[in-house]
C-alpha cells in the first residue's frame, strides 16, 4: 500500500516547483542586467531594482497562499509585503542617493535571508525533502546582507556589481531547487507506483 505521506509530499512538490524557478529567473534577469548591461544613472538602477523587488514580493505572497499545508504562511506573506514596500518606496523616491538605495537593497537581501531560513525550517517540519534549498538561499542572502551593512558603499558601480552577483547566485540556487523539487516529485511518484504493484 502506498504511503499517504509520500503521496502528499509528491503532490506538494509537483504543485509548487515552478514558484522558486520563476523567482530564480527573475533574480537571474536582475543579475544579468546589473552585471552585463551597466546602468549609468542612479534613477535607472532605482527603477530596475524597485520593479524587481515588487515582482519578487508578489511571487512570495502567491506562493504562501497557494501552499495550504504551510502553517508558517504568515512569514512569507509578511516578507512579501515588506519586499513590495521596499520596491514602492524606491519607485516613489527617484531622487534617492546611492547610500539610501544601498541600505534599502541590503535590508531587502537580509529580509530574503530571514524568510528563506524560516521557510526551510517550516518545510523541514512538514517533511519537505527540498528544505535544504531555501536554507541555502536564506544563508547566502543573510550573509550577503550583513556584509553589505558592515561595508557600506557609495559607488554606483560597486552597488551594481554587488546586487548583480547576489541576484545571480541566489537565482541559480532557486532555479536548481525548483527543478530538484520537480524531479524528486517524479521519483516519489514512481516509487509509490512500484509499492502499489
Amino acid at each position: 500500500m502506498a504511503d499517504p505521506t509520500a503521496t502528499e509530499v509528491a503532490a506538494q512538490l509537483r504543485r509548487f516547483w515552478w514558484l522558486p524557478v520563476l523567482r530564480g529567473a527573475v533574480l537571474l534577469v536582475l543579475g544579468l542586467l546589473m552585471l552585463f548591461h551597466p546602468l549609468d544613472t542612479l534613477t535607472a538602477i532605482v527603477w530596475i531594482v524597485g520593479i524587481f523587488t515588487i515582482v519578487d514580493g508578489v511571487l512570495s505572497i502567491i506562493g504562501a497562499f497557494l501552499d495550504k499545508r504551510d502553517t508558517g504562511i504568515a512569514w512569507p506573506v509578511v516578507g512579501g509585503l515588506l519586499t513590495i514596500a521596499i520596491g514602492v518606496v524606491l519607485l516613489a523616491w527617484p531622487q534617492a542617493t546611492v547610500a539610501v538605495v544601498f541600505y534599502m537593497v541590503a535590508f531587502w537581501v537580509i529580509l530574503l535571508g530571514v524568510i528563506g531560513i524560516i521557510g526551510s525550517i517550516v518545510s523541514h517540519k512538514h517533511d519537505n525533502p527540498t528544505w535544504f534549498f531555501p536554507l541555502t538561499f536564506g544563508l547566502i542572502s543573510l550573509l550577503v546582507g550583513l556584509l553589505l551593512v558592515t561595508n557600506p558603499q557609495t559607488s554606483l558601480t560597486v552597488v551594481m556589481v554587488l546586487v548583480g552577483l547576489f541576484a545571480l547566485v541566489s537565482g541559480v540556487v532557486l532555479v536548481v531547487g525548483g527543478f530538484a523539487a520537480r524531479s524528486l516529485a517524479g521519483k516519489i511518484e514512481g516509487d509509490t507506483k512500484v509499492i502499489e504493484l
